[in-house]
């Protein structure tokens, strides 16, 4: 599926760069790529972008937890009083209850979101307009109304807290790894929980400690390579986006090809499978619930480089097949076949 409109019911599905379902707000575009209706209640996924100057007044959730990806330019976010700098590839995560809001500091900033809980989609349909453009307009920012934003508050999970932007607020300083707990942080680009199989590196941005088991968020940069096995999940739910590079995914035999700015949704069940096509290829996924979190720690051996060696680790995929009775992971074809050696 690559159409604007959503599926409405939880299966897999993909939308291309700039496509779904679009409102506009202050300057701002919402568009939103996965709802709770498309996931089974799982989480929900939106790109927001605007120019230099646009503003989302300072809010709190009651029961969704939220996470920021930037994906380009600048944006300053405040978090219980204190601010962060963001800039392309850095994360923050927001727990439930979280004071927060921002300022987008570039003039094309573009921030990938996605949250569990109650429905931050249908917040923006709210607070803002159905748009038919793809890009954010060409206009001056406005603050949202004051109508539109008691309709919001009384629909949909937001508070809107009159404390004005702490522009001399502490800062809040990065971390280079996920905390143990539920907690507000931020990660800078590059840094996170690093590790490396064959000649993939992956990171996690969040694991369940973080996020109370509802979700975890690895993100993964590696050469052109080979097929994964193809697989699927019992129990949760896989979405996967584009960040760099080239990709070819694979979901119930359909072959898609994946570049920059590509979302796909892709819930348990469906036979699926990846592969990267590029010199440097960077993709994120996040994995709701969190339980799969252990087969990147058995497969995986922690790494202390940035980038991804020339010469690859062994595969230890052997090591996988010895406790995939304790994984989530259904192994369709040939099972216990490593991927081949990279090219």
């Amino acid at each position: 599926m690559t159409a604007d409109k959503l599926p409405g019911a939880k299966r897999w599905y993909v939308m291309r760069a700039g496509e779904g379902q679009r409102f506009t707000f202050g300057g701002q575009l919402a568009t939103v790529v996965a709802r709770n209706e498309d996931t089974g209640g799982l989480l929900e996924v939106i790109f927001l972008s605007g120019g230099k100057g646009a503003t989302f007044p300072a809010h709190r959730h009651k029961t969704s937890h939220e996470s920021f990806y930037v994906i380009d330019g600048q944006l300053e976010l405040w978090i219980d009083g204190k601010k962060a700098l963001l800039s392309r590839n850095d994360f923050a995560n927001i727990p439930a209850g979280s004071v927060h809001g921002y300022r987008m500091l570039s003039h094309r900033t573009e921030v990938l979101t996605w949250s569990v809980g109650a429905s931050l989609a249908h917040m923006y349909s709210l607070i803002g307009e159905p748009y038919a453009g793809r890009v954010h307009p060409d206009s001056p920012f406005a603050e949202i109304p004051a109508a539109s934003r008691e309709k919001a508050q009384a629909v949909s999970d937001v508070e809107f807290v009159d404390e004005g932007k702490p522009l001399d607020a502490q800062i809040l300083k990065p971390a280079t790894t996920p905390p143990k707990g539920v907690e507000a942080y931020v990660i800078e680009a590059g840094e996170g929980e690093r590790m490396i199989a064959g000649q993939d590196l992956f990171a996690f941005l969040a694991h369940q400690g973080n996020t109370g088991g509802q979700f975890i968020t690895v993100t993964t940069i590696g050469p052109a390579g080979d097929r994964v096995p193809d697989h699927f999940h019992e129990k949760h739910t896989e979405t996967f986006f584009c960040l760099d590079g080239k990709m070819t995914m694979w979901a119930d035999g359909i072959e898609i090809s994946f570049l920059p700015g590509d979302f796909l949704h892709v819930p348990a069940g469906t036979v699926h499978s990846y592969r990267l096509d590029s010199p440097f290829t960077r993709m994120m996924g996040v994995l709701a619930p969190g339980l799969f979190e252990p087969f990147f720690r058995i497969m995986c051996d922690p790494y202390d480089g940035y980038i991804f060696p020339l010469e690859p680790r062994p595969f230890r995929f052997d090591r996988v097949m010895q406790r995939i009775g304790e994984l989530d992971l259904k192994l369709v074809g040939n099972p216990g076949q490593p991927p081949a050696a990279r090219r």
